[in-house]
């Protein structure tokens, strides 16, 4: 009996999936598909490699920022960062107005001017630069902002 190729691996497709999710105790049945299965081999552990690792180290620490500087998401719109890395100092705009700050480590104290209003609030950026949380005192209420890089 002469099998097509498209049934021939449809069989083979088929037998596959039926070993991937049944028994161990399974038996087999001889067919066209199964020995075209039988040079197909699925881990359930991925192969790794010395290349790969260092792809994946350079993937994980590209994406992680030195500092607050660039664009995010925040609570009260987009806001970009800028840093004057020689002095630690930090200025923002976003759509209501500026902020103006020091950095130390992962937290910013700053000043905020938004027209007719101005105070005081901090910032406590994750470890990694990516997201930050913090509170702004507007004439003794706090506003909670959080934040994500875009």
């Amino acid at each position: 009996m002469r099998i097509s190729t498209t049934a021939a691996i449809f069989m083979a497709l088929l037998t596959i999936i039926v070993s991937c999710g049944g028994d161990s105790d399974q038996e087999t049945v001889d067919s066209p598909a199964t020995e075209a299965a039988a040079d197909t081999s699925i881990t359930e552990e991925p192969l790794i490699t010395a290349e790969s690792e260092q792809m994946q180290e350079t993937v994980e620490t590209s994406s992680v920022a030195a500092g607050p500087e660039g664009l995010w998401d925040t609570t009260m719109g987009h806001m970009e960062f800028t840093v004057d890395d020689s002095a630690n100092n930090v200025m923002g705009e976003y759509p209501l107005g500026t902020i103006e700050g020091i950095l130390m480590g992962s937290i910013l104290e700053f000043t905020y001017s938004e027209g007719s209003l101005s105070g005081a609030g901090t910032f406590t950026f994750e470890d990694d630069f990516n997201s930050f949380t913090g509170v702004q005192d507007i004439s003794g209420t706090e506003l909670i902002w959080d934040g994500r890089r875009l």
